[in-house]
């Protein structure tokens, strides 16, 4: 029982243990953009639509499709703002059809992504190109001798011409229309948006009754874009475009939207508590392991008792001895000789004088002269009821007994 307690105390401590170092080891940040609006790695979305909702009346997260977004027209009865932020955004033609008419409806539209779908850059006639290979953006964000871009945002009626300073891997791509001049199948279009080598990463494009806009910075709408020194403007000046109605931001164009949010998701997702739910299955296992077995107690060793017989009868005999009674020893020794003649033969010679076959049936057990084993038998029997019985007398009486009993074991 005080091993078994010793042995929980070592358990709890190693899980505490292993919980404080996993918890208070350095965190590191997660760099895969996921847009997602639980997500608080730098390229989630949680710290960014928590912003964006204290600061805009009316935004809300769905992940809704344009299909779905027109077959629920009740719940959007007037003219709204929908922005999609995804790294790859894969419409198909049935998305194509009710974004347009969407737009037609006069509603607005921002999707901000670096790669567009082919069927959005097919039918609006614009594409995308990319700048040279840009290295991993964890290593380039912890040196500090690397040098950011410069991004411009143009003059328009509300705000003046404002430079923003970023990391080149935020604008790895710009827009370019059809023959470098125009899009079609739009009214018309301005940039809004272009980075250091006056190439466009925002699109304005006028449809019908709304307005299209393209964007080619979409880790700029993430936790990282608003919280990275000064550049949170520049979100919220693209926004400002579209400030007139209620803001929808639409997740069913991501990866991310398919990720649940039960706590074991969440769980799993941070590595102090991942490595810490790791390390309490295994110990569980371990212990079940070393417990499987049934428990009981020790079972304590019991000597082998001591043979008294030999000194019992060694105690009788100096009685006997001191008593010089030799009739009682015959008579004790008898006793004993003829329990082992019946054991051995079945011949009964306490009770009655044996016959003739007894006789013969004991010689042939023994292979001792039949007369001779008549002669020692009489002996004994006199001896047992004669009232003087002389030493040399009772050794042959015992020596004869001694001999057949031999006489069986051989």
């Amino acid at each position: 029982m005080k091993g078994g307690r010793i042995y929980m105390i070592f358990l709890c401590v190693c899980i505490v243990f292993v919980f404080l170092f996993e918890y208070m080891s350095p965190r590191e940040f997660i760099w895969t953009p996921t847009f997602d609006k639980n997500d608080k790695e730098p390229f989630g979305s949680y710290v960014f639509d928590d912003v964006v909702s204290s600061s805009i009346n009316n935004y809300t997260i769905t992940n809704m499709t344009f299909y779905q977004i027109m077959q629920e027209a009740d719940s959007f009865p007037s003219p709204h703002a929908f922005l999609i932020t995804e790294n790859h955004i894969n419409f198909n033609e049935t998305d194509i059809k009710y974004l347009y008419q969407l737009i037609h409806a006069g509603n607005q539209i921002m999707i901000c992504s670096n790669n567009f779908s082919y069927v959005l850059e097919d039918t609006l006639g614009f594409k995308i190109e990319y700048d040279n290979f840009l290295p991993n953006i964890k290593r380039y964000i912890n040196d500090a001798s690397k040098q950011r871009d410069s991004i411009f945002s143009g003059t328009d009626t509300l705000n003046s011409t404002h430079i923003y300073h970023v990391y080149p891997q935020m604008h790895p791509v710009y827009i370019v229309g059809e023959k470098h001049e125009h899009f079609l199948n739009c009214d018309s279009s301005e940039t809004l948006v272009w980075n250091h080598k006056n190439k466009p990463l925002a699109i304005r494009a006028f449809i019908g009754k709304g307005e299209l806009f393209l964007v080619s910075t979409p880790l700029m709408f993430t936790n990282y874009g608003v919280l990275d020194e000064n550049n949170a403007s520049y979100t919220f000046r693209l926004l400002s475009y579209m400030k007139d109605k209620p803001l929808v931001r639409t997740e069913a164009y991501g990866k991310h939207s398919e990720k649940s949010g039960s706590p074991l998701r969440y769980v799993l997702s941070e590595p102090p508590l991942r490595w810490a739910t790791y390390s309490i299955l295994s110990l569980l296992v371990l212990f079940m392991i070393f417990t499987a077995k049934r428990r009981q107690r020790v079972i304590p060793v019991i000597k082998t008792p001591p043979n008294r017989t030999f000194g019992f009868m060694q105690l009788i005999s100096n009685l006997y001895y001191q008593k010089h009674d030799n009739r009682e020893i015959l008579k004790l020794k008898h006793l004993y000789f003829c329990a082992e003649v019946k054991r051995f033969t079945g011949i009964d010679l306490q009770d009655d004088v044996p016959g003739e076959t007894a006789y013969t049936r004991l010689s042939e057990k023994t292979g001792i002269n039949k007369d001779l084993l008549r002669t020692l038998i009489n002996n004994i029997h006199k001896g047992l009821y004669s009232s003087g019985l002389h030493d040399p007398e009772l050794k042959q009486c015992i020596d004869g007994m001694n001999d057949i009993l031999q006489a069986f074991k051989t």
